[in-house]
């Protein structure tokens, strides 16, 4: 008969002249049930110990495999000895591009093209087309990359590139790492930075108080008619995803008065705008870029220079120039893949904030908390490759009213 023991099996043997299992029979097995369950309990701990080594052979085989992927990749990238970019202008983002990198990898020389994103793009554009293949990655706004270059399948998909652990660990990102993706199909441009979209209305409390403007909505009033300079919203740049997010909040009926009603001076020249703003030519200003106003604040000027806060749009993010994306046929594709994981991981993300632009990163304070995205909430990218149509139709809008 089988019984039982501490929930194990073991066996009865009957006396044939008891009732019940004799007492030295019920002795003896109580000695086979400790048995079994040390043999047991053994068992089970070596099964244990077998699954401990194998889950940590597995992780010191994988920690090793991107260790010697990197380390085989940096060798041929410091043979290769150079990486071209075509950035962003200005010295802060060269700062943040070139010098931070060539810093933490000295023997790979960083070149830079800085320029606004329509100019890179034709220049880029001319020379495939006869060709030139001299760059390696393009690090920008998203907009005018994808339409620019995706059509003519000038990028490489930016996934296999990835080679250190950090760079694609959700927990490092807001929103998780893919959200980080501009394109649809989540392979091509990722966007590693950006600010708040809110803050498309700046004034100068000198002449406007907070009262007199606490959203879009308030520009619309007469007296303020002449007194708005926009950054130009018929190209590329702030000016145009400032009403875009505008739009998105109030209308296009709103954006189509605001710019057929109130007059409004353009102007291309992103200094000029802050420049107008300080010496109090203009109050009130759409399209400001916030590190252009921080120069001058430096220096002391348009002091109380500040965006209007607009619950309705903080919602929306911007990536501004703050994404990359790797050109197929690259001259120096391995220096290309350092670049990229340096540029993605905490410290590459330390010395771009340097620029007064937030990373994505939750492991790097943002340069600008008031405008820094927060963990756990949802935002709308409004230059990603979705809002295209939109930022076109919007485009259109505005080539019609400021004629």
């Amino acid at each position: 008969m089988i019984g039982g023991q501490l929930g194990l099996p073991y066996f009865y043997f009957y006396d044939a002249n008891a009732h019940g299992p004799s007492r030295a029979l019920q002795n003896v097995d109580l000695r086979t049930a400790r048995y079994y369950n040390r043999v047991v309990a053994r068992f089970f701990l070596l099964v244990a110990s077998l699954a401990v080594a194998l889950v940590s052979t597995a992780e010191v085989r994988a920690q090793s495999g991107w260790q010697k992927e990197w380390e085989a990749t940096l060798a041929a990238a410091e043979r290769e000895g150079q990486i071209d970019i075509a950035g962003p202008p200005g010295d802060s983002f060269r700062k943040a591009i070139v010098d931070g990198f060539t810093k933490a990898y000295p023997k790979i020389k960083a070149e830079l093209f800085g320029g606004s994103g329509g100019n890179k793009v034709a220049r880029i554009l001319r020379e495939r087309q006869a060709g030139v293949f001299g760059w390696d990655l393009y690090i920008s706004g998203p907009t005018s990359a994808l339409a620019g270059f995706k059509p003519v399948g000038a990028f490489e998909p930016l996934k296999p590139a990835l080679i250190l652990p950090e760079v694609r660990e959700d927990k490092n990102w807001i929103g998780s790492f893919d959200s980080g993706w501009a394109d649809i199909e989540k392979k091509l441009f990722y966007v590693f930075g950006g600010t708040l979209a809110g803050d498309n209305i700046y004034a100068n409390r000198d002449l406007v108080s907070a009262d007199q403007i606490k959203s879009a909505r308030d520009l619309l009033e007469p007296r303020w008619r002449g007194k708005i300079v926009i950054q130009d919203p018929r190209i590329e740049g702030k000016g145009l995803t400032d009403i875009l997010v505008m739009s998105l909040a109030y209308g296009e009926d709103f954006v189509r008065r605001l710019l057929s009603e109130q007059k409004l001076t353009v102007t291309h020249d992103r200094r000029q705008l802050v420049e107008w703003m300080v010496r109090g030519q203009y109050p009130i200003a759409i399209g400001l870029n916030e590190y252009v106003l921080v120069l001058f604040q430096g220096k002391g000027a348009g002091q109380n220079i500040g965006a209007v806060v607009d619950p309705k749009t903080d919602v929306y993010w911007a990536s501004g120039s703050s994404g990359i994306g790797l050109f197929n046929r690259a001259p120096h594709p391995n220096a290309a893949k350092i670049y990229i994981n340096w540029l993605l991981s905490r410290h590459g993300q330390i010395e771009w904030v340097k620029t007064l632009t937030n990373s994505r990163r939750v492991d790097v304070p943002p340069s600008e908390p008031k405008s820094a995205m927060k963990p756990g909430r949802v935002y709308h990218n409004v230059q990603a490759e979705d809002m295209i149509p939109q930022r076109r139709r919007i485009q259109q809008l505005a080539e019609e009213q400021l004629r």
